[in-house]
């Protein structure tokens, strides 16, 4: 498997490069092929289809970012550190995995439509973490009571990402550490119950 791994390493990135630079309908097989160093023939070996390619990548990335987010917060045994250790881990993989953000927002995310299964795979699996997360922190007094979970969970996905974006396509004095505390502010401070908050005895 790691062999297997190795061997699809260049296939990965050039993929994610030539797609973000031209998006799903103009990247070609024979480009990606040529950035990866390989014949086209052996691309199509690997995967049958541009499509296919396309969707196996989206999925790898998918699974990274979901591995890279349990690490750090497999660190943590409180649910606010657990949290600011995924929005940590979260931007981290997007500032070094960049190409591969673009490519799920604007091309998965924002054709939602035309990639519905992956918006699922994505809502299923990495915003799921961030959904048990917070419905963890509501039992335990830490997470507001009236937070609707579903939408905060998309809504801390999806403020990093598009934090993370903006920052990298458009701010030239780029400043992770900034980015990263100015998250942390304003998530936490949204959905984490208020100081002095004290659940009502039971009758």
């Amino acid at each position: 498997m790691a062999h297997a791994s190795r061997k699809r390493l260049p296939i990965f990135d050039a993929a994610v490069a030539v797609f973000s630079e031209k998006g799903f309908t103009r990247a070609t097989m024979e480009e990606i092929a040529k950035r990866a160093g390989i014949a086209k023939g052996t691309l199509y070996n690997n995967y049958r289809s541009k499509k296919a390619l396309f969707l196996s990548l989206i999925e790898e990335g998918i699974e990274r970012l979901e591995t890279a987010v349990k690490r750090e917060i497999a660190r943590k045994e409180d649910i606010l550190g657990r949290l600011e250790a995924l929005i940590g881990a979260q931007l981290g993989f997007f500032e070094e995995h960049r190409d591969y953000c673009k490519i799920l927002l604007s091309e998965v995310w924002g054709l939602g439509n035309r990639w519905e299964k992956q918006v699922e795979r994505l809502r299923s699996g990495y915003i799921s973490i961030i959904k048990d997360l917070l419905q963890k922190g509501q039992v335990e007094g830490i997470i507001r009571k009236n937070l609707e979970v579903d939408t905060a969970a998309t809504a801390v996905f999806g403020a990093v990402a598009v934090a993370a974006l903006n920052a990298f396509v458009f701010d030239t004095q780029y400043r992770y550490d900034g980015i990263l505390q100015t998250l942390k502010d304003l998530l936490l401070a949204g959905i984490r119950e208020p100081a002095g908050t004290v659940a009502a005895p039971k009758s």
